[in-house]
């Protein structure tokens, strides 16, 4: 509705505006005896005749649909378009004047005239035509780009989801490897580990639905992990949480801590005799939150660390934060590996 009010408002008004430049034009050089009543009745039968017939001109080419043609097929089509238009509007207007309703005060007929008006309002709706496309064409465009946007951003979602999916089976399977390693030997603590692995499914529920988390959310669950691991390793696995606290309300994905130590556990201290350590640090700059993972142990030449779990976090990471966030694995010093996650702030 308020389209049709601003086409008929333009339409309306530019066309008002050239007739009422034409009388100014005709007082200027005619003096204001040229100014009689045929005169200005003239005028206002060209306005009513250019309204009509360009309107008409549009209806054609939306019912056509002409402003989805490539532009080498658009533009002999708006050109003759315009021409006919042109061409329709004068003997309309013609017809009026000088057969139905003679008007008084007028020059008499001329087949010179009558070309010379045509090929004038011809540039105008030329000049229209050009400005209508254009609109047209930049709204298309831009149409175009909301659409992508929009299904680039439900592909992400569905991807996400996907992941999400993903890694929560992964989880559930090695835990349940670790209960049932112990329900029969060791009753009371598989007790423990099902109550711990309660507060991580109950977690891991709760939070599917979300993109991110708070970080102390996610140090919470990464405590029941350890608390649920420490049980079957026994004092082979000692564990120290370095968070700071500026950090804990930083939001991340949620499970990527939890996947990190994971990763840790499963390829750096399961296959060492005597296990080891692990600690978790956290710390924030200006730009970016970094959480380290460091375990004992050494990355080996021909190793793969990177599980199902790992791979999709770091698909994750891709997709809402695209090259910003940074994963790395590497030997460091005193005999360890640090598992690096950068997280920008913004």
């Amino acid at each position: 509705m308020n389209k049709n009010i601003t086409y008929w408002a333009c339409q309306i008004g530019g066309w008002t505006i050239h007739t009422m430049f034409l009388i100014a034009m005709i007082g200027m050089f005619g003096g204001t005896n040229a100014l009689n009543q045929g005169i200005i009745i003239l005028q206002f039968i060209i306005l009513i005749g250019l309204i009509i017939s360009s309107h008409i001109y549009r209806l054609y080419v939306k019912q056509h649909q002409w402003h989805e043609l490539a532009v080498k097929q658009l533009i002999p089509r708006a050109l003759l378009g315009a021409f006919i238009t042109s061409v329709i509007a004068q003997v309309f207007i013609h017809l009026i004047i000088y057969w139905l309703t003679p008007l008084n005060g007028i020059q008499p007929f001329s087949i010179v005239s009558f070309w010379g008006y045509v090929f004038n309002v011809f540039l105008v709706m030329c000049l229209w035509s050009t400005i209508y496309f254009s609109v047209k064409s930049a709204r298309k465009t831009r149409a175009m780009e909301v659409e992508k946007l929009a299904l680039k951003a439900a592909l992400q979602e569905a991807e996400l989801m996907v992941l999400k999916n993903q890694i929560n089976p992964h989880f559930l399977f090695n835990a349940l490897n670790n209960i049932r390693s112990l329900i029969l030997i060791e009753p009371e603590k598989a007790r423990k580990m099902i109550t711990h692995i309660s507060d991580l499914l109950r977690y891991s529920i709760q939070f599917n639905a979300s993109e991110k988390v708070a970080l102390k959310e996610e140090v919470e669950i990464v405590k029941d992990y350890l608390q649920l691991e420490s049980i079957q390793f026994e004092d082979r696995l000692k564990y120290e949480l370095d968070i700071s606290p500026e950090t804990l309300e930083i939001p991340i994905p949620p499970m990527a801590v939890q996947l990190l130590v994971e990763n840790a556990i499963k390829h750096g201290l399961s296959i060492q005799k005597d296990g080891g350590n692990i600690i978790i640090k956290t710390s924030k700059d200006t730009t970016n939150l970094t959480i380290e993972v460091v375990n004992s142990g050494q990355l080996q030449p021909k190793q793969k660390r990177e599980g199902i779990g790992l791979n999709n976090l770091m698909e994750r990471l891709k997709i809402l934060f695209g090259p910003f966030a940074v994963f790395s694995l590497t030997n460091t010093e005193n005999n360890t590996v640090t598992a690096s996650l950068k997280i920008p702030l913004k």
